[in-house]
């Protein structure tokens, strides 16, 4: 087994789990995230990436604030970077959806009750 098995699909089946916690203020720290498009600058061009490639995704510093769990360090070509784990996002997704949807309904009963 990998030291990574939280990565692996094998993480999903109940029967492995034990101490499991509700995600909690999911909303909070998706609305601390920003999602951007972006090029490679030079440091990732000297490491091997391609310049003409155009990127989308997430700050690793900004998830690993909310989410710790969700990001990785490995070494690349002598480099430590930081790497986000996408997969594990969906659980805090899935919640703070959960955290909207309270939201709306709770507005929508206050406007039935006018």
């Amino acid at each position: 087994w990998s030291s990574d098995v939280c990565s692996s699909d094998l993480s999903s089946d109940d029967k492995l789990k034990t101490n499991r916690e509700k995600l909690n203020n999911a909303l909070s720290k998706v609305l601390l995230l920003n999602g951007f498009t972006f090029n490679w600058n030079e440091k990732a061009i000297s490491l091997g990436f391609d310049k003409d490639q155009s990127c989308v995704g997430v700050s690793a510093q900004e998830v690993q604030k909310v989410l710790p769990e969700a990001v990785v360090e490995r070494n690349y070509n002598g480099e430590d970077i930081l790497l986000v784990k996408y997969e594990k996002l969906v659980p805090l997704l899935i919640e703070a959806i959960k955290e909207l949807n309270e939201k709306v309904e709770s507005l929508e009963r206050k406007l039935s009750n006018k």
